[in-house]
Formats: structure tokens, C-alpha cells, sequence
């Protein structure tokens, strides 16, 4: 379930109130830590409305604030039926608090009836990652794993 680049559907019982939302697996570590981010589709771009284009957005001040999907743009295909997935609405991935550092059990516990809706493209995942690498809003600490995925995936390329 928490393979990274896998968009992931749940009811989170954490969200204050409870509600369905969207989450993406980032990386997976062999001891089953997760690293994950939870998307929102509220108005959390952090750049004017008429500046958010799909992918990276930044501020006036060139400052890496959030990743943005577009709505039903197709950013990658369902693992279990191979039909294209898009978000339903404009879902934005905000770098200054989404993200989640846990193991597989304790998400597992934070939701219910989780479901694999789709995996990002290659190119997608590693433009989200890539994004959020470039962030100031990013943790020093999890800026080593986003390095370290970027360099694995260029190693990928090259095999």
C-alpha cells in the first residue's frame, strides 16, 4: 500500500473533523517506515489564484511553497485496473505541513478504509520530490531522504 508514488484514499479518523482525504506514499524505508504527505483541496497554493499552473509553485520571491495538481489532469494510472487517475478537484500538496513520518501501523491507525486510487507517473513523483527538495518549507531532515530518492531515480534512469 505505502509503495512510494502510490496516491492513497482514506477516511482519516486525525483530521479534525474526520473526513476523507488524499495521501501519497514519498518513500518507504525497509524497517516499514513511512514517509508520506497529505494533499487538501482548499486554496492552500500559497502563490495568487492566477498563478497556480499544475507542478511547482512559487512565490513572487521565487520561494518553492507547494505542489499543485490540476483537476482530472492524469497524473498517473490506478495499479489495480490500469485506468488513468486525476484528482477530482485542484488538490495542492502545501511543503509547510504535510508531511507525515511514521510507521506503517501508526497510519494504518489514523484511517479507515484505505484504498490505492492510483501510483504517480515516474516523471510526476520525481517532480514532486524534486519540488519539495527545492522547498525552504521542507524539514532539514527530510531533505537527505528526498536527495537520496532523487539520486536513486537517477540511477534508474541510467541502468
Amino acid at each position: 500500500m505505502f509503495t512510494p508514488g502510490n496516491i492513497i484514499h482514506a477516511f482519516f479518523l486525525s483530521t479534525n473533523p474526520p473526513k476523507p482525504k488524499y495521501l501519497i506514499s514519498l518513500f518507504r524505508s525497509n524497517d516499514m517506515c513511512v514517509l508520506a504527505c497529505f494533499t487538501t483541496s482548499k486554496e492552500r497554493a500559497g502563490v495568487p489564484l492566477e498563478n497556480i499552473k499544475h507542478g511547482k509553485n512559487k512565490t513572487a520571491e521565487g520561494e518553492v511553497v507547494s505542489y499543485v495538481f490540476l483537476k482530472n489532469k492524469v497524473v498517473g494510472i490506478n495499479p489495480d485496473t490500469d485506468v488513468s487517475f486525476g484528482f477530482p478537484l485542484q488538490t495542492t500538496v502545501r511543503f509547510d505541513y504535510c508531511i507525515q513520518n511514521k510507521n506503517e501501523k501508526a497510519f494504518f491507525k489514523l484511517m479507515k478504509d484505505p484504498v490505492v486510487v492510483g501510483k504517480l507517473y515516474k516523471e510526476e513523483y520525481e517532480n514532486l520530490i524534486y519540488s519539495m527538495y527545492q522547498s525552504n518549507d521542507i524539514q532539514e531532515g527530510y531533505k537527505k531522504c528526498f536527495e537520496d530518492i532523487l539520486f536513486q531515480l537517477s540511477n534508474d534512469e541510467e541502468a
